[in-house]
């Protein structure tokens, strides 16, 4: 029923591992029969803090957060761009009603963008596929 618990079997050894769709931080595979799973709270923790030791740092990992003030500053100079040469009066708009669209449109172009680039940023950190070196 919590078939999140059920992320990694196992490996008491190193005899059993399957080299096939691994990673170094899931080294262990799915063995025929084995179902020593992750079963309570208690087996999940020690997972989380056995798996994270010497692993990327998640949403601190330096390279996000330098690509994330490299955004925030793009979407600086966008609203002062957009402030400076882009909000006029007409007869459809008032100027504060411009302003507003203005960062609206500049705020949400840039949260788009980083939201793509995030993920494929964090998709390249770990590989779901590892390439394997098949020797002739």
């Amino acid at each position: 029923k919590q078939f999140w618990f059920r992320l990694r079997p196992a490996c008491p050894s190193p005899a059993p591992f399957v080299t096939t769709n691994t990673s170094p931080r899931f080294p262990c595979a799915a063995r025929n029969g084995d179902e020593n799973m992750l079963e309570d709270s208690a087996d999940l923790a020690s997972f989380i803090v056995t798996s994270s030791a010497g692993a990327s740092r998640g949403f601190l990992a330096r390279g996000l957060v330098i690509g994330t003030a490299v955004y925030v500053f793009l979407g600086v100079v966008g609203t002062i761009v957009a402030l400076t040469f882009f909000v006029k009066e007409t007869r459809n708009i008032t100027k504060g009603e411009s302003r507003r669209l203005g960062l609206f449109v500049v705020w949400t172009s840039i949260f788009c963008m980083w939201l793509i680039w995030a993920c494929v940023y964090m998709h390249q950190m770990v590989p779901l596929i590892r390439p394997e070196h098949v020797q002739k």
